[in-house]
């Protein structure tokens, strides 16, 4: 099949299907109070699991510390951040120890490249927000192990000075487990089904624009990797009791990234309950389409072929997602499927344009309204998602409103030649495997017609959509 990405336009109404994630893109956290419940948790976790210094329990969760896509380097207890060609330009030790250029230079001479597909476990990317909370909490077991006082005293736990800083990972991976895969156990499940006003907001204006792509016969589905009890939960409250009429096909459990990757091809199972599912063939699904019945696991190249079936012809399809890995890469290597990433920062901080070429589509508009929403995405410690701590020398923002908020020594600057490295590398990596980035969905809802076109040329292969203070 023809990549779709090569076309010169594209516009939602050209799409034939159009499919989202659910946490972070259909569902919008309340991210300062999420952060918290979930470091809070594994805190706690750590703790009374193995004996972790109580002493953390003095530290409250900072809101300043951390950024989207932190890298924790495990053999020197660094968390670090990487320009577009992949040196490191920040490094952190522990929570106040920050690396001199010099330092920085020694540990780091070379770029590290291609970081997320690392194989030696040495370096932990921090992709999403579930994840976004680590960062401080490693930090502050960082330099509790440099004073060699992880542990309480009645502890017999013992540090292996060659994984000094690495043995505490799969403590943490076992607290997430702990936390994420079973909806009846743990602090977090329970927090948000007693509570979902605190952590996450309703989504009106979504649920109307999703109406509206229906009505104009633009078939939508939901392929998350949450398991259907937490889906209900979130949708239930975010777009109201008859949320699953919204989609035609509804995916959970889908198991991305390799939901994605044809060399591991799940089928469908349809979704009876928690404890039973039923092995479908593509054949039964097309069949049963407008039965609105529940799927899980499976894997794209099937879903392809069920909507080409069911399309009558070889679909257009967009997919919104907020992974930078699982969402965007494996979408772009393995499928001709348009992508269009969230990434909330937009919402207050502008990236630079120089690294894809692209015009910005100003909204009319800023969509977060809730000042601690802000407080919960910017960091005193880090550089910003978008960029490197030079790139306030080129890019002068004076935050007066201006609409040509990016013109000023912009154009004089070649894109993708001059100073590349102004830009950070994921930002550099989404502007390479999607096509559209936006802070929310909420500003193709209220701020972009279905008609409106995209223009492709040899230069611009992604577009920002920017929402105007």
């Amino acid at each position: 099949m023809t990549s779709t990405s090569t076309s010169k336009t594209f516009s939602l109404s050209s799409c034939d299907w159009i499919g989202f994630d659910l946490d972070h893109t259909l569902i919008r956290y309340r991210l300062l109070e999420l952060h918290a419940l979930i470091y809070e948790s594994l805190r706690q976790y750590v703790i009374d699991t193995y004996q972790y210094n109580s002493h953390l329990l003095k530290i409250p969760y900072d809101n300043d510390f951390g950024v989207k896509a932190l890298i924790y380097d495990s053999l020197y207890g660094n968390l670090i951040q990487l320009d577009s060609n992949g040196l490191v330009h920040t490094a952190l030790h522990g929570v106040n120890t920050r690396l001199s250029f010099e330092n920085i230079k020694e540990i780091y001479p070379n770029a590290l490249r291609d970081i997320e597909e690392d194989k030696t476990k040495r370096f932990l990317c921090i992709f999403t927000y579930f994840e976004h909370c680590v960062s401080y909490l490693i930090a502050n077991i960082v330099d509790l192990i440099d004073k060699e006082n992880l542990y309480e005293k009645c502890s017999n736990h013992k540090i292996d000075p060659e994984k000094k800083y690495n043995f505490f990972l799969i403590d943490l991976f076992s607290g997430f487990e702990y936390l994420f895969n079973d909806f009846q156990r743990g602090n977090y499940f329970s927090s948000i089904r007693e509570n979902p006003n605190k952590f996450i907001y309703k989504r009106l204006d979504v649920r109307q624009w999703l109406e509206k792509l229906k009505n104009s016969d633009k078939k939508l589905f939901l392929a998350t990797n949450s398991r259907f009890d937490y889906t209900n939960l979130l949708a239930t409250y975010a777009f109201g009791d008859d949320w699953q009429n919204l989609f035609d096909l509804i995916i959970v459990d889908c198991k991305k990234p390799s939901f994605f990757n044809d060399l591991n091809k799940r089928s469908f199972h349809r979704f009876i309950d928690e404890h039973n599912i039923l092995p479908v063939t593509i054949d039964e699904i097309i069949k049963d389409f407008n039965q609105n019945y529940i799927y899980t696991l499976g894997n794209s190249e099937d879903l392809q072929i069920i909507m080409s079936q069911i399309s009558k012809q070889e679909p257009i399809v967009i997919y919104f997602g907020d992974h930078i890995k699982s969402d965007i890469n494996s979408l772009k290597r393995y499928t001709n499927w348009l992508a269009g990433v969230i990434i909330e920062e937009l919402e207050f901080d502008s990236p630079p344009t120089i690294v894809h070429a692209t015009k910005h589509h100003l909204t009319n508009q800023s969509l977060a309204k809730d000042e601690s929403y802000i407080r919960g995405n910017k960091s005193t410690y880090f550089s910003s998602f978008f960029s490197c701590p030079s790139d306030s020398i080129i890019f002068n923002d004076d935050d007066n409103g201006d609409d040509n908020i990016n013109q000023t020594k912009l154009e004089q600057t070649e894109p993708d030649v001059a100073l590349p490295s102004l830009s950070s590398y994921w930002y550099t990596y989404i502007t390479k495997y999607a096509h559209l980035s936006l802070s929310c969905l909420s500003v193709l809802a209220t701020q972009v017609d279905l008609d409106h076109q995209f223009q492709h040329d040899e230069k611009t292969k992604h577009f920002v959509l920017l929402s105007k203070k």
